[in-house]
C-alpha cells in the first residue's frame, strides 16, 4: 500500500505545468513557476524517498529508482537556490534555468528505471514501459538539442530558439502530464 501512495506523491512533478497554467498555487508566496517547481518536487522527493524505502522491502530491482530520487532531490536544491539565493547565484543566474530544464528533463528516463524496478510486481508492465520509453526518447531528444544550442553560444546570452521552445512545450504539456498519469495508474491498480 505504501508503494502505491509512493507512486502517487512521485506523480506530482509531472503535473506542474499543469499546475503553473491554471496557476492552482496562487496562494503561494511569489507565485511564479520556480516556487512551483520547488513545493511540487519536494512532495515528489518525499514519495521517491519513500518508494525506495518500501520497495527495498518487497521488489529485487529497488535500486532502479535511485536516479529518479537524485534527480529529484537536485531539482529541489536548485529550485531553493532559485527561489531563496538571488544573492548567492548573482554571478551564476545563468545555470539556474538549463540545470532545472535538465533535471525535468531527465525523470523521463529516470521513470523508466522506477518502472522497471517494478517489473515482475503482478500487474501488467508493458503499457507504462511504453509511456515511458516513448517520454524517455523525447526528453534525452530535447536535451542533446538544448546541450548543443547551449553550448555553441557564450554562456551569459544562452537563449533558447523557437524549434527547442516547441520541443520542451511538447515535453512539459503533453509528455509529463502523461507520465504523471501513469504513475497515478499505476499507485490506483
Amino acid at each position: 500500500m505504501r508503494i502505491k501512495i509512493a507512486m502517487a506523491l512521485m506523480s506530482v512533478i509531472f503535473m506542474a505545468v499543469i499546475a503553473i497554467i491554471t496557476n492552482l498555487f496562487h496562494l503561494l508566496p511569489g507565485s511564479d513557476e520556480a516556487v512551483i517547481v520547488e513545493f511540487m518536487s519536494t512532495i515528489s522527493l518525499f514519495g521517491s524517498v519513500l518508494f525506495l524505502l518500501e520497495a527495498r522491502k518487497e521488489l529485487p530491482g529497488w535500486y532502479l529508482a535511485v536516479p529518479f530520487c537524485i534527480s529529484l532531490f537536485l531539482l529541489v536544491i536548485v529550485s531553493f537556490w532559485e527561489v531563496s539565493g538571488g544573492e548567492l547565484l548573482s554571478g551564476y543566474r545563468y545555470l539556474v534555468t538549463p540545470l532545472v530544464i535538465t533535471l525535468l528533463a531527465l525523470l523521463s528516463p529516470f521513470s523508466l528505471l522506477v518502472f522497471l524496478s517494478l517489473h515482475g510486481h503482478p500487474y501488467s508492465m508493458k503499457a507504462y514501459l511504453a509511456v515511458s520509453s516513448t517520454a524517455s526518447i523525447i526528453s534525452i531528444f530535447s536535451l542533446f538539442f538544448a546541450v548543443w544550442e547551449i553550448s555553441s553560444r557564450h554562456p551569459q546570452e544562452a537563449s533558447f530558439s523557437g524549434g527547442l521552445i516547441a520541443i520542451y512545450l511538447l515535453y512539459w504539456l503533453v509528455v509529463m502530464p502523461v507520465m504523471g498519469s501513469s504513475f497515478l495508474l499505476r499507485a490506483i491498480k
